[in-house]
């Protein structure tokens, strides 16, 4: 089974060799035949390049995951896979027996309905916020807000590991933007610190500078020191003039009250301006929120591209987003938050109480960025991310799957050169049973791999050095 679910996003790999290869046809006999043959050729050798690097993109067929333990999807409080978010999908249904399907339009014409506007507004109250703006994913939230909402004149600083979606949105808009090494607050105060000096307008508080974080980043599933940040940034930004912007795509239903995520949980809703939800993690279903006041609100359905031309939600995705809401502020909801957190805390108690896991951190045959934090944080995130030696994460990745465990290894551009991994995630319905069985089987691969890096003497273990 290829382990190369999850690799690039990049195109261009390399570059296109002109060389005709097909038989040359006449314009009268093929021209725009012709021309999709070329088409095709170079598509092709583009694929085949990044074949050739073992970077193809190939998505496991639905039958093959369905067979293993789930250790990969978002879907960490397992209301997806257990049917506890069916039930109550049929549910709402049946309380709008009459509903109509589709939207019929787009949501500045007839694609706002009365069901979507209730939810909105149920979803604003939920997470404290003034006004909510629904969008058929998270991805398509982010494009429009950060396309649209910050002014030409403004910046926008980012920490280096947001989500592709923000860096999308902002290469659609028009306003600066300048990155900030990742949960750095000295790199962001001196962000800041250039920023006044530079900018007049800024300085004076006419022109706005965006803070983009996320809550919990999905890679290396660390959290920003957030309250240190906020307080620079009002200590260097004293005007108001500043919008701190949190994407809480890993964390929404994960922790606060009701699950009402990451901000909510520390009593900060009202120091973000800008907050964006999804609903296909935690939640099970799919979409995404934006919580801002009301004019940011009307901003963006004026401007925002993809809303203007995109149809509207249909009503099953918004009936499965309102059941999944009502899942997070259940019994159920709370049940399957705290197994979560049980879950996590054993695999980190068993993980960094094995025997060999010393030997395979110092050998660097895998180590887990934030394992430091783990013994110190209240709350701990699902993902897992197990960093591997270069070219070595395939090969971790197809021992988990022939075990039957389904993981994602994840490679450059995903994440930065050097730090290729496979990301675990864990989920509120794996048993302490599966998670030993997962563990057992990265130990075995990780003392082999051990074995070509050190050798035994009568005393035990002897590190010794190795080119890896």
């Amino acid at each position: 089974m290829p382990a190369s679910i999850l690799k690039s996003l990049s195109v261009g790999d390399s570059p296109l060799s002109c060389t005709q290869t097909h038989p040359v046809r006449t314009i009268s006999q093929s021209h725009s035949r012709g021309r999709e043959i070329i088409l095709t050729q170079k598509l092709r050798e583009q694929l085949h390049s990044r074949e050739e690097q073992d970077r193809l993109i190939t998505p496991a067929h639905p039958k093959t995951i369905s067979h293993m333990a789930d250790f990969g999807s978002n879907d960490t409080l397992s209301f997806s896979s257990s049917g506890v978010l069916r039930t109550a999908f049929l549910k709402e249904l049946e309380r709008h027996p009459n509903f109509t399907l589709g939207s019929r339009s787009t949501r500045i014409f007839e694609g706002t309905t009365q069901y979507l506007t209730d939810l909105e507004e149920y979803l604003a109250h939920f997470h404290g916020a003034e006004s909510a703006l629904f969008f058929n994913s998270g991805f398509d939230a982010n494009v429009a807000l950060w396309s649209t909402v910050p002014q030409p004149g403004d910046v926008v600083l980012y920490d280096q590991y947001v989500h592709a979606s923000i860096h999308e949105g902002m290469r659609r808009g028009r306003a600066e933007t300048q990155m900030f090494p990742h949960n750095d607050c000295a790199g962001l105060q001196q962000c800041l610190l250039n920023l006044r000096e530079k900018h007049p307008g800024i300085a004076e508080g006419n022109q706005t500078v965006f803070i983009a974080l996320e809550s919990v980043y999905s890679m290396d599933a660390d959290s920003p020191p957030i309250h240190r940040m906020i307080q620079l940034v009002k200590e260097i930004l004293p005007r108001g003039n500043a919008v701190l912007s949190i994407d809480e795509a890993h964390s929404n239903g994960l922790l606060g009250p009701n699950g009402s995520g990451y901000a909510c949980s520390l009593g900060l809703e009202k120091e973000f301006a800008l907050r964006l939800h999804t609903c296909g993690k935690g939640l099970g279903a799919t979409g995404g929120v934006i919580l801002a006041n009301k004019i940011i609100r009307s901003y963006i359905i004026n401007y925002a591209k993809n809303v203007i031309f995109s149809t509207g939600p249909a009503f099953p995705v918004l009936a499965a987003v309102k059941a999944g809401y009502d899942l997070l502020a259940s019994e159920e909801g709370e049940t399957r938050r705290t197994r979560l957190q049980q879950n996590i805390s054993y695999f980190h108690n068993k993980l960094t109480s094995h025997p060999h896991w010393s030997a395979i951190k110092q050998n660097g045959i895998l180590t887990i960025p934030t394992e430091g934090t783990w013994a110190t944080e209240s709350f701990h995130a699902p993902i897992i991310p197990f960093n591997t030696r270069d070219g070595d994460a395939n090969s971790l990745a197809d021992r988990l799957h022939q075990a039957h465990y389904w993981v994602n290894p994840v490679h450059y551009p995903l994440v930065p050169k050097g730090q290729e991994r496979v990301r675990l995630v864990l989920h509120a319905d794996n048993t302490e049973s599966q998670i030993d069985d997962i563990l057992g089987v990265i130990m075995q691969w990780s003392m082999e791999q051990v074995r070509d890096s050190t050798r035994f003497d009568d005393t035990g273990w002897m590190q010794v050095a190795c080119s890896i």
